[in-house]
């Protein structure tokens, strides 16, 4: 399980994440835009990486809804994953395997030599290894993006959640306010690669350090970086501009409502808490209020996942007890 959560680097020993096997070339590519085809995202609340996917789906679905008919059928449709604590494979809901994969056109009798004759779908890789038509060998990460035409066939979109969030930007109509324009993409680009590298991976490289020497470097690394974004957001709303949420503010997001709770003492960045920086804390509190970042945070999921199922860190799956509140401890008590 350790290889596949926290892989490293056969020099340095550092956690290194491997890139993403499916990968999006044009987001802008009008066959994702096709009105004959269906996408599914798989997806786990508690997983940062999916999280922002959902915040992004949910930004748009919100858009659209304000120039479509309501009853029309949306585009993209949500499969919530579960860990397994045993295995520590995400599992798939039985309802939405039968729904998805196999056809309901009304004779059970067909419906059941389907399901006689396709292999058991049950977990993630399965997805994986039905819609790509052969035994999945890879990393069988979420969140996951398939999609599935008029005609029933399968097939991967991607599997990289910064792919993922740039493409349901695209998806979104011309005329909706955009939070990849295309004038800024440049800009959008590099900071979040600066997110990723020194934050959002950051705390992950810190928490499945080996050696004293990796961890104090990580931990550097990390507060650096929030000391930089925690000055670069004084006196503004987002971290592009008062006006400008953007796909870097979903993205930071993601690690920053988790870091008081989870990364800060399982990780064991424990040098500051985000409640002790001044603008993150209120850039945070701006973020959270937002419906679709409110909406698709579970923060007791979160944390019992986090604990109990995903990371071989707390083997006793012991979840430790939340502070008195306090002003300052409300990232804890959501």
């Amino acid at each position: 399980m350790m290889s596949q959560l926290a892989p490293k680097d056969k020099v340095s020993g550092e956690y290194s994440r491997p890139e993403s096997q499916f990968r999006v070339k044009d987001f802008d590519d009008d066959g994702f835009h096709s009105e004959g085809k269906k996408l599914y995202l798989f997806a786990g609340k508690t997983c940062p990486w999916a999280h922002r996917t959902l915040i992004v789906n949910e930004l748009i679905k919100k858009s659209s809804k304000q120039r479509r008919n309501e009853e029309e059928e949306e585009q993209v449709e949500i499969i919530y994953l579960e860990p397994n604590k045993n295995t520590g494979l995400w599992t798939v809901p039985k309802e939405a395997v039968e729904r998805i994969f196999f056809r309901d056109d009304g004779d059970t009798g067909e419906r059941q030599r389907q399901q006689e004759q396709q292999p058991m779908i049950e977990t993630l890789r399965d997805v994986y290894s039905y819609v790509s038509g052969t035994r999945f060998e890879g990393r069988a990460t979420a969140p996951l993006l398939i999609s599935v035409s008029n005609g029933g066939a399968f097939e991967i979109v991607c599997n990289e959640s910064a792919d993922i969030i740039r493409l349901f930007d695209c998806l979104n109509g011309e005329n909706d306010e955009k939070l990849y324009p295309k004038e800024n993409r440049k800009e959008i680009d590099e900071m979040c690669a600066y997110l990723f590298e020194n934050v959002n991976n950051g705390v992950y490289k810190a928490g499945f350090a080996q050696s004293q020497a990796t961890l104090d470097d990580a931990v550097d690394k990390l507060f650096q970086a929030l000391d930089v974004l925690d000055q670069k957001l004084e006196g503004s709303k987002f971290l592009l501009g008062d006006d400008s949420l953007t796909l870097c503010d979903i993205c930071f997001y993601t690690t920053l409502i988790r870091f008081d709770a989870v990364y800060n003492h399982l990780f064991r960045c424990t040098r500051k808490r985000i409640c002790d920086y001044p603008n993150l804390s209120r850039y945070l509190k701006t973020l959270y209020a937002l419906h679709a970042f409110r909406e698709t945070t579970d923060m007791v999921g979160i944390r019992e996942q986090y604990y109990t199922s995903l990371f071989p860190l707390n083997p006793g799956n012991l979840v430790p007890p939340l502070p008195f509140s306090s002003k300052d401890d409300w990232l804890l008590s959501l």
